[in-house]
């Protein structure tokens, strides 16, 4: 290892202390969508509403041995993506058999701004990511040893990956793609036997979520399908370069201009070229189609930059390691003011969702009267996060769900309140969503807050019955 590279290794470890001691140190709590990850880890199934379960199983496991605290949560995306550049590595060393490369490709994915930004929030994407690498990794051993046994551990890890986030499908679009090449076509061809080994496999590890979503009317794939909003399409060019640009940005601008500078000069189309390629473009473009005519977040193509990042740092390091270097020192910064924001408390940006609910979860508490043991919260990611700061209380947690109408979250299946409830409440919410409950009550406006983590004031009320 070169003296740059073992410097640029030791930024990286001391990159990894300042995560761990930044996320100490913040007294932030978690973001709505992670709290609602943890609580359905304490009720394991094979699916949820919105998600397959995966990430809640990975969260019980942790959580189980290290405690239920903000801190643990927060360290599986930190260490998961310690463990996903290493296969980025094997994975850069398979495909062009350098080892300098291969080094620089996995740095290179570690202080991406899009990780460093991931590295704080636990997320589908971070799991998703892992086995999509893994995937990738199994794919060309397959191509170098096509016995069954690495047939079976492809179609593991692409299950995993689709329990993950359904997001994994790509893969199996990308494959078909890549089948284009001759190569890779012959030896699964050559291998029927082991291909079908594999396809069951895949279908073996999935089996469970497709039960639970049958069971459950599809509940999980229809709100994926809902998420797409087709129907509801507005075309909007400025939204596709917005999506654009945060790819951009999301794997670090200097690396992005020098590819685009020497992509002409320094891309042989070969056979890794192609694998890349058939990885990264078809999900890059159906995602940026779908950001002009609907709408799309800058994570929806986030399987795409794996191979993207590879390909993107495989041309300019044929034209300059230092450019490399520069990008990553770049990037480096980027994080460090990242984590410095989160050490200190920062309520800028997507901070300010998180800012004040401990604070105003204490308030909640502080005004409950003796004869009330329940609330009532209509918002999903406020219900989520003040579940999981009363988990140690005694105290019942609802939403309001009208019978017979569309279910929008999980807890209108799971925790929702019932129509002949006749037990004094605290409601956080719209007073209209109470209408559907049988048994009279009073309510009674007792404070209107204006708080940080909310685009709108919040009204809390009593309800006596």
């Amino acid at each position: 290892m070169s003296k740059i590279n073992y410097f640029l290794f030791i930024l990286c470890l001391f990159f990894l202390v300042i995560k761990i001691v930044a996320i100490r140190l913040t007294n932030f709590d978690l973001f709505g969508d992670e709290a609602q990850y943890w609580i359905w880890s304490q009720n394991l199934d094979f699916g949820y509403y919105s998600k397959p379960p995966l990430l809640s199983w990975t969260i019980a496991l942790v959580c189980s041995i290290f405690g239920n605290s903000i801190f643990v949560i927060k360290m599986i995306p930190v260490f998961l993506y310690c463990l996903t550049s290493y296969i980025i590595y094997l994975l850069s060393k398979k495909l062009f058999n350098n080892n300098e490369f291969a080094f620089l490709t996995a740095v290179t994915f570690y202080l991406m701004p899009a990780v460093s930004f991931s590295s704080f929030l636990i997320s589908t994407d971070i799991i998703l990511v892992l086995f999509w690498s893994l995937s990738l990794l199994q794919l060309l051993i397959i191509k170098e040893s096509p016995d069954k046994f690495n047939f079976i551990l492809l179609g593991i890890f692409v299950g995993m990956a689709f329990l993950a986030k359904y997001a994994a499908v790509y893969f199996i679009f990308c494959l078909m793609l890549l089948f284009l090449e001759k190569e890779m076509k012959d030896i699964f061809l050559k291998h029927k036997l082991s291909f079908v080994y594999c396809i069951l496999t895949f279908c073996l590890v999935v089996a469970p979520n497709i039960l639970w979503n049958f069971n459950n009317n599809w509940t999980t794939f229809g709100h994926t399908v809902d998420n797409a909003a087709l129907k509801r399409a507005d075309p909007n060019l400025f939204e596709g370069l917005k999506f654009f640009i945060s790819q951009i940005i999301m794997v670090g601008p200097l690396v992005f201009l020098f590819f685009v500078f020497g992509i002409f000069k320094n891309l042989k189309i070969n056979f890794n070229i192609k694998f890349l390629l058939a990885f990264s473009l078809p999900i890059f473009f159906l995602i940026l189609v779908e950001s002009i005519l609907v709408r799309a977040n800058a994570n929806w193509a986030a399987v795409s930059l794996i191979s993207i990042l590879i390909l993107f740092v495989h041309v300019v390091f044929s034209i300059s390691k230092k450019i490399i270097f520069i990008n990553n020192i770049a990037n480096l910064i980027f994080g460090f003011v990242f984590f410095f924001l989160i050490a200190t408390n920062s309520t800028y940006g997507p901070f300010k969702k998180i800012d004040g609910i401990s604070a105003f979860a204490n308030s909640l508490l502080e005004q409950k009267a003796d004869y009330i043991n329940s609330f009532v919260v209509q918002d999903r990611m406020l219900f989520s996060n003040l579940s999981y700061i009363f988990q140690d209380n005694k105290i019942k947690m609802f939403t309001p769900y009208t019978p017979n109408t569309k279910i929008n979250h999980h807890f209108q299946i799971t925790n929702k309140l019932p129509a002949n409830f006749n037990e004094n409440f605290i409601f956080i919410g719209y007073a209209d969503q109470l209408q559907y409950l049988k048994n009279k009550y009073t309510i009674n406006l007792k404070d209107y807050k204006v708080v940080q983590f909310n685009n709108e004031p919040i009204k809390i009320y009593e309800v006596v019955f």
